[in-house]
């Protein structure tokens, strides 16, 4: 904390030596040339002369007059412009006297035939729901990127991370001239592309392309950046080579990426590679579902348990020392007044990890207290190829046809080394220990083909859609396991080699039919038909007398088929003008499911019948002010591996059995959300909230033997779970003459809900009966107080930080375990910042700080600060060259710690990791585009 306190006094002492100046006022009356009339409402915009940055922006009063606030030290240009007349522009020099311009005489557009009045730029322009900035209007260092000038444009935010803020919003979809760039990964976009081939800059919350295509709304919106490229940046090539190397006291690190883009006219064709050992090789694969290396790999409704690892490619969990091989190529083209579109492409992935981690947790009931230490080795080398294609056409006015198709291929190699010891009240029960060995190849397909049409009326269409995928998975598993009973002393081994074999299709069908009622009403009607099918075969072996695998052990065999119906009929009713958004939603849906286990010849199937009500409306106060409330009913369906799971021995210590009793669960929620932003002045301000309420919550049936094994079962809780959240926040410019911006906000959350434990003596067997116990309810009840507050200036010259502080106030209660229900005070903290330095020479770093108050349970606090400053040097004419000294982790305090609590549970692990390194990195960009430096 000595740290901290010392970085906040250090940061308020350098705002307050901040210099200041004196403020003087610009008036003036603005009316019609012609008749004198006040043009109220119309804009005023104060730039600086030098950079056309924006100062202030303010509107003409009732009484046709303006004022706005000037330093005495600057010059300025003000710029008055009304809708369909000619534009006002005025030069204000420097100096420490008021100006009065008198009335200001604008010129209807209509007169004005011949004259041309072009004296700078609108650097922010808002055309509709359209913000649209003049990127050459924003300063920016050479050789910047997208990312870059988001930076420096009002209204937009980037953190560290690459995650962009416009508007109050989080932007979704980064575009380029309209479309997609190497899928829907954003920093691929804001990372790479120079900010000095960009014309525009467009934010808008862009509609859903089921609106975009039939030309109806549905009232579905996503944030989205789209950036235009100049004309002269659309033909040529770019990319930017990175190579680096680094050391800390055992191991060596390096990094090196290359990325090549050339454009011509349409044509778009880019190339990227990685290739690291410092865990920074993320490229947003999205699709997760079918990632990687799952713990829990799912076919259809079923699932059969593999081995434990989080899936390597979509992120890195900061464990281990990955080494990544990463590489990609897209291309994209239309042609025919862009009728035809057409983007691929094509994506490598290869991850090596090896890990070690220690996991402490302590486990109450009523009356005992287990606590297990178990220690986990793992490594991890999984290879992936991706191919993924687009094709649209406009087969005429009326009729659009989108189809998609993807494959991929997955090949790993899995290693997982567990022991473990469990004690019950400072007593030793059992020990474990566990070597899994597994392989697995995967193959997946999926297709996507999308038809509207617009029919004779206007708002009246038709749009039909097949999708659907077919996956196949193959792979082994070698296990050794020992569970070791030390009340009774007794052992139970396993020594198996496992056959895995599945495959899975499905398919999904709609059709569905618009049709206005009237100007401001019109209704749709979708059917949905999903049909799944899937197949999975676990057979377990046995070591025999011979030495080899070929005792069939049927008990922890499965074979497994699963089909999966469903039937529902969606009807909208939608109300739209200006002001109103309406949408009344109804949707019934029909589920039917089977499964057929042929090993042991049973049968089993389920069929559910549900019905969602549901609203949604918005309120446009204004262009800048809207307020949303939406109430929703949600039904969640148990799946089979809840009514009847996969037997599984993988995990001596836990077992799963099924309910068949199982019933969906509901989920009752309202929410609301007021927005209110002024891009120009550089405001922002939200606030929401949301209440749910869920019936039969599916909770777990928990029952702990005497030597430490659980067994768990998915039960319908009858007592309803709860939860509240509130959270707001205000942007403001604190410092408008030096850029510095603030932000401050506040959240509070409260949750309920309850689970099952229960305590028994001896041990599991498979004809125990779970259902003949009677348990207890435990009521688990978790508040949170929370407030965030930040400070930045994102100018690119100068000193440019960015700081967030966020404290909150924890509270957890367990009525199971009332003892042990603690509060504490948890504080995180960001910041980064970059100080430019004569000599083409810049300081920089980024810092992340985290506290933990100790707690009833945790008698010491926990506090970390990681804390990367590097020295950089920027080299050429065009300083097209740089290098950078970065030391990752100064203080060497990344030791790969966590802990955590819930309920009546709580953790501590510590796990291998990348700590202090430094690293010399040599960075190039490249260009033969010709655009202005």
């Amino acid at each position: 904390m000595n740290f901290l306190r010392q970085f906040l006094f250090f940061l308020l002492l350098a705002l307050l030596s901040l210099p200041s100046y004196a403020q003087r006022k610009i008036s003036a009356e603005v009316v019609d040339e012609s008749d004198k009339a006040k043009l109220k409402q119309a804009s005023v915009m104060l730039l600086q002369a030098k950079d056309s940055i924006l100062v202030d922006f303010v509107r003409v009063q009732e009484n046709g007059k303006f004022q706005i606030q000037a330093s005495d030290t600057l010059d300025y240009l003000l710029i008055v412009s009304y809708p369909k007349f000619g534009e006002y522009f005025q030069t204000i020099k420097k100096g420490n006297t008021d100006v009065e311009l008198g009335e200001i005489a604008l010129q209807s557009a209509a007169r004005l035939i011949e004259e041309v009045l072009i004296t700078g730029k609108i650097p922010v322009v808002i055309k509709g729901d359209t913000t649209e900035y003049d990127a050459s209007s924003f300063v920016t260092e050479k050789n910047a990127k997208v990312e870059d000038l988001l930076r420096v444009l009002p209204g937009i935010s980037v953190d560290a991370s690459g995650k962009i803020t416009a508007q109050g919003k989080t932007v979704e979809k980064v575009l380029v001239d309209g479309e997609e760039f190497f899928g829907d990964d954003p920093t691929l976009v804001t990372r790479n592309i120079r900010s000095d081939m960009v014309d525009k800059v467009q934010v808008y919350e862009k509609k859903s392309e089921q609106a975009e295509r039939t030309g109806v709304d549905d009232g579905q919106r996503v944030q989205t950046i789209n950036v235009k490229l100049r004309e002269d940046a659309k033909n040529g090539m770019f990319g930017k080579v990175d190579a680096g190397g680094g050391l800390d006291s055992d191991n060596g690190y390096y990094v090196g990426k290359l990325l090549f883009n050339k454009f011509n006219g349409s044509q778009k064709i880019g190339v990227y590679g990685i290739t690291s050992n410092d865990g920074d090789y993320f490229l947003n694969w999205k699709d997760q579902e079918r990632l990687g290396i799952n713990e829990s790999v799912v076919f259809g409704t079923g699932s059969v348990m593999v081995f434990g690892s989080s899936d390597p490619f979509s992120s890195w969990d900061g464990r281990g020392h990955p080494q990544a091989l990463t590489g990609g190529v897209t291309y994209q083209n239309d042609w025919k007044d862009k009728k035809h579109k057409l983007s691929s492409n094509y994506k490598y992935g290869q991850i090596k990890n090896d890990t070690y981690e220690n996991t402490i947790s302590q486990n109450s009931t009523a009356s005992s207290i287990l606590d297990q230490n178990t220690t986990k080795e793992s490594n991890v080398d999984a290879n992936r190829h991706k191919i993924m294609g687009k094709y649209d056409v406009a087969i005429d006015s009326l009729t659009s046809l989108t189809v998609k198709m993807s494959a991929e291929k997955t090949q790993s190699e899995q290693f997982s080394g567990v022991t473990g010891e469990t004690q019950r009240n400072n007593s030793l029960v059992s020990t474990n220990f566990s070597d899994q060995q597994a392989n697995s190849t995967k193959d997946v397909m999926t297709y996507d083909a999308y038809l509207t049409r617009k029919l004779r009326k206007v708002g009246r269409s038709l749009s039909l859609s097949v999708r659907g995928s077919n996956e196949r998975e193959d792979g082994d598993l070698k296990l050794n396991s020992e569970l070791h009973n030390h009340l009774t002393d007794s052992k139970d081994i396993i020594d198996q080699l496992k056959d895995l074999q599945s495959t899975t299709s499905n398919l999904a069908t709609s059709i569905s039919y618009t049709e206005p009622l009237s100007a401001r009403w019109r209704a749709d009607i979708t059917y949905d038909f999903t049909q799944g099918l899937a197949s999975t075969t676990t057979s377990s072996y046995n070591k025999g007398a011979d030495g080899k695998y070929s005792e069939f052990d049927e008990e922890f065999s499965n074979d497994f088929d699963f089909e999966t119906r469903r039937n529902a009929a969606t009807l909208n009713v939608f109300y739209k003008t200006d002001k109103v958004e309406l949408n009344i939603m109804n949707r019934l849906r029909y589920d039917d499911m089977f499964q057929k286990n042929i090993l042991e010849n049973n049968k089993l199937s389920r069929d559910y019948t549900t019905y969602n009500p549901g609203l949604r409306f918005r309120y446009n106060l204004n262009k800048n002010k809207s307020i949303h409330i939406n109430l929703d009913r949600t039904s969640d369906l148990p799946n089979l591996s809840q009514i009847q799971p996969l037997r599984q021995n993988t995990d001596q210590m836990n077992q799963t059995i099924g309910n068949e009793n199982l019933k969906p669960s509901s989920r009752n929620n309202i929410g609301f959300n007021y927005t209110s932003f002024d891009i120009l002045k550089g405001k922002f301000v939200y606030m929401g909230g949301n209440y749910s309420l869920t019936e039969n919550q599916f909770s777990q049936n928990v029952i702990v033997f005497s030597d430490g094994t659980r067994v768990m079962m998915a039960d319908n809780m009858d007592k309803n779970s709860q939860s509240l959240n509130y959270y707001s926040g205000y942007g403001f410019d604190l410092y408008k003459k030096l850029q510095i911006k603030s932000m401050f906000g506040l959240n509070a959350s409260y949750s309920t809900n309850y689970n099952r434990i229960q305590e028994i003596d001896g041990s599991y067997s498979h004809d125990f009966l779970f259902q003949s116990l009677r348990f207890e309810d435990n009521k688990n009840t978790n508040m949170l107080y929370g407030a965030n507050f930040g400070f930045e200036r994102q100018t690119t010259k100068g000193f440019d930080f960015r700081m967030k502080i966020s404290p909150s106030w924890n509270l957890m209660r367990s009525t199971f375990t009332p003892d042990q229900n603690s509060e504490g005070f948890v504080l995180n903290g960001t910041s980064d910042f970059t100080l430019y330095l004569p000599k083409k020479f810049q300081f920089y770093g980024n810092a992340n700080y985290q506290y933990e108050a100790p707690t009833k349970v945790y008698a010491e606090k926990f506090e970390r600060l990681l804390f990367s400053p590097g020295l950089r040097k920027k080299f050429l004419k065009n300083e097209s060259l740089t290098l950078d000294f970065q030391v990752k982790d100064l203080f060497n305090q990344n030791k790969g710690y966590n802990r955590s609590q819930s309920a009546s549970s709580f953790t501590q692990q510590t796990y291998t990791t990348i700590s202090r390194y430094f690293m010399l990195k040599a960075s190039w960009d490249f260009t033969s585009m010709k655009v202005s430096q």
